[in-house]
């Protein structure tokens, strides 16, 4: 069983390893990538392997009973969380291509540190392009700001590689400055008002695709529903098979984060 954890463990942190050098970043947002929980988990099993090979068992079995029963309980509590969380993850509200729409708006997901857009959000393009193509009176705006540390708007690099999927240059409108979902949703609204001359209201009221990983999707029209969209219809681009796990468990955080944040604040509040 040891030898069994430690293999385990090295293999989680070789995970945050390939995920880093899949899709680099500048050493400050390599060192705060959220992939390196699959370190922190490899060095934890790393330990618990190495305790268990040379006591003979592990370190939980000499714990004392109140300890063991907090700390199960609390994981039950946090696994049952997650299930939950992730049955709402995993069923989407996805539209057709043939759907019409008057606006289309794609979301971000990130970008390296050369300026090229990793394979996750590049399906994100490939996803876009296609309904763009087959709908040419609909308007798209693509939506990424500059992260941390990072020295590219991600907006104009998606911009550039819809016009090379064929959609035309003066039907993308870039919004370069939103560093979440939640500015992703409301600058668009105010860009999509301020070129077409009309009001928020009347943004929100139209028929609107959202384009983003399916891992993403879910959480992406609860928000767009909570600010004010009304007709939401959700496209999904799929994902790289070596991204899937780590997508999921952090879109699992995510949306835990989300539901505190509206419990305990009330936020996200409609865009007026």
């Amino acid at each position: 069983m040891g030898i069994f954890l430690i293999l385990l463990g090295i293999i989680s942190i070789g995970y945050d390893l390939t995920l880093i050098l899949l899709n680099p970043g500048t050493f400050m947002d390599n060192l705060t990538s959220f992939t390196h929980i699959w370190s922190v988990l490899g060095a934890y099993l790393v330990f618990v392997g190495i305790y268990r090979l040379r006591k003979g068992h592990s370190f939980f079995s000499i714990w004392k009973k109140w300890i063991k029963i907090i700390v199960i309980g609390l994981f039950s509590i946090a696994i049952s969380i997650s299930i939950l969380n992730l049955v709402f993850i995993l069923n989407p509200v996805e539209a057709s291509v043939d759907e019409e729409a008057e606006h289309l708006i794609l979301l971000g997901g990130g970008i390296s540190k050369d300026g090229s857009l990793p394979a996750t959000v590049l399906r994100r393009v490939e996803a876009a392009a296609e309904y763009l193509n087959e709908h040419p009176g609909c308007l798209c705006v693509v939506t990424g700001g500059k992260l941390d540390w990072l020295p590219y708007a991600e907006a104009p690099e998606l911009k550039k590689q819809l016009v090379a999927a064929g959609v035309e240059a003066d039907r993308i409108l870039v919004e370069d400055k939103a560093l979440d979902t939640i500015q992703n949703f409301q600058f668009s609204c105010e860009l999509l008002a301020s070129y077409k001359g009309i009001s928020l209201r009347n943004i929100l009221d139209a028929t609107t695709v959202i384009v983003t990983s399916r891992f993403h999707l879910r959480r992406a029209e609860r928000l767009a529903y909570r600010m004010g969209f009304s007709d939401i219809k959700g496209i999904s681009a799929p994902c790289p098979a070596i991204y899937i796990l780590h997508n999921y468990v952090r879109e699992i955080c995510a949306y835990v984060k989300l539901n505190l944040r509206i419990l305990l604040t009330g936020k996200p509040e409609r865009i007026e």
